[in-house]
């Protein structure tokens, strides 16, 4: 593969011309636009904007909290949530993973020894009725709230063995090294679950299907996806880019949001990483508190059955938080630009494709969001799949 070398330079011209052409202030509209306005102001340019009203309930903008939710669906209704031990999903981190030796006689032995290994972990997804997710999500508040752990403190948690195939070595060292942690929840299925799982919720026709305004300035048609969002401060998503117009609605609380344009690409440190998911250990339900462990996710290729070894599943993703210094490891970091935007109740954040993302909620927050696919005939796609040929970011190398 050929390496890209930049000069110091011209890093800093590219770097500089980014933020003179997208980090400007992120414009607030007092009411929706006109199509025509929003495809020339914002869609076309390819930059945010906050609009204010885009949802109404009579004369104001549409308030709705998980308790107003309940009271609409009944606290029986069945919800898929994303569990963690620390509120951090979708996520790079240190994983412990036990080394194995080799006996006189051929066999493998699990010892103590272990190792870190960086991999990607996922939630993982828990069936409760609503009102048990409501019980979980306001636990904390009782005896004041969480710690919220930064990327930078995360806790490495070891590979989980089923202890059924499992030697009693395997056992030992999953003993030893497995993490006690309360979970922490956040509904964010986003599969439409709005029109799926919260089916009973859509129905009450509070939620506009569509914008038409938005429909019209991204030629794409209706949403290809609308999604409820319910968490507090505890939960974090990491940095990352979807391939949607993305229409997102806070009806209670704050959502907070830190974005980096799509050029800034190869000065995030993408990297690729095996990928995993949190497994509450011999836990079939959820409880306040339980053992925590990942487990390595496998292709199920049939093609790979044939091979006695499995085959690990990998990913893309941004390692580093931007919110944290870490411009010794990352050097191109500090080149990047991140814009922290909150958007409050009543509030609807245009974000367009392609644009890194990290969202946190500073308090209980209810958020809805409508996904609309991005076209790829355009030259925006053309010019930011160039620059993921770039990756990984070390790559591009500083010469001086």
């Amino acid at each position: 593969m050929a390496t890209f070398v930049a000069d110091e330079e011209a890093l800093e011209t590219f770097s500089d011309d980014v933020g003179s052409l997208w980090c400007r202030p992120v414009a607030v509209l007092d009411h929706p636009p006109d199509a025509f306005t929003f495809l020339r102001d914002f869609v076309h340019p390819n930059v945010p904007c906050i609009i204010r009203n885009a949802i109404k309930a009579g004369d104001d903008a549409l308030r709705l909290n998980l308790d107003d939710i309940i009271d609409r669906v009944g606290e029986d209704v069945m919800v898929t949530v994303d569990v963690t031990p620390d509120g951090h999903g979708d996520c790079v981190r240190n994983v412990l993973e036990s080394s194995s030796n080799s006996t006189d006689d051929g066999k493998s032995i699990t010892t103590e020894a272990t190792r870190m290994r960086q991999m990607f972990v996922k939630p993982h997804e828990q069936q409760m009725s609503i009102a048990e997710f409501r019980r979980l999500l306001r636990k904390d508040y009782k005896v004041g709230k969480r710690h919220r752990r930064s990327e930078e403190e995360l806790e490495a948690f070891p590979i989980y063995k089923n202890t059924a195939e499992s030697s009693a070595a395997d056992e030992s060292t999953n003993t030893a090294t497995r993490r006690r942690a309360s979970p922490v929840v956040y509904y964010s299925k986003q599969s439409d679950c709005l029109r799926t799982e919260m089916k009973e919720l859509f129905s009450t026709n509070i939620f506009p299907e569509s914008f038409l305004f938005a429909e019209k300035a991204f030629g794409t048609g209706p949403p290809d996806a609308v999604n409820l969002w319910i968490g507090n401060e505890s939960s974090v998503s990491s940095m990352h880019k979807d391939f949607y117009h993305n229409l997102f609605f806070v009806c209670s609380g704050q959502k907070e949001f830190v974005l980096n344009p799509p050029a800034d690409h190869i000065f995030l440190h993408e990297g690729e990483f095996p990928c995993a998911t949190f497994t509450p250990v011999e836990s079939k339900e959820m409880n306040d508190d339980c053992d925590w462990a990942v487990t390595l996710d496998q292709d199920d290729d049939e093609d790979n059955s044939r091979s006695d070894l499995p085959k690990e599943v990998t990913t893309k993703w941004i390692e580093p938080d931007i919110t944290i210094d870490k411009s010794d490891k990352f050097p191109l970091l500090a080149k990047a630009h991140p814009m922290k935007v909150l958007v409050s109740e009543g509030e609807m954040l245009f974000l367009p494709p392609l644009w890194y993302h990290r969202v946190t909620q500073t308090c209980e927050t209810v958020g809805v969001n409508y996904w609309y696919d991005m076209k790829f005939d355009t030259p925006h796609w053309c010019y930011f799949n160039f620059l993921q040929q770039l990756s990984p970011s070390q790559n591009l190398t500083s010469k001086t």
